[in-house]
């Protein structure tokens, strides 16, 4: 098993989140640009629920 955490954090890094071990936090928390990091959009999760029923014939 690999680490998921640390997967997804290094899918985030891309513009959502800054990221490192706990060893160089205060190194980075005196570096970072806030204002660079994008919004998260919410999700849609209507849409996963529609694509659920219409999987398992439940569509009205």
């Amino acid at each position: 098993i690999n680490n998921h955490q640390l997967g997804l954090a290094k899918q985030l890094h891309e513009g959502l989140l800054f990221y490192c071990t706990y060893s160089v936090l205060p190194g980075l928390l005196q570096l970072i640009d806030l204002p660079t990091l994008k919004c998260y959009l919410p999700g849609q999760p209507e849409k996963f629920s529609a694509f659920l029923d219409k999987v398992f014939g439940l569509e009205e």
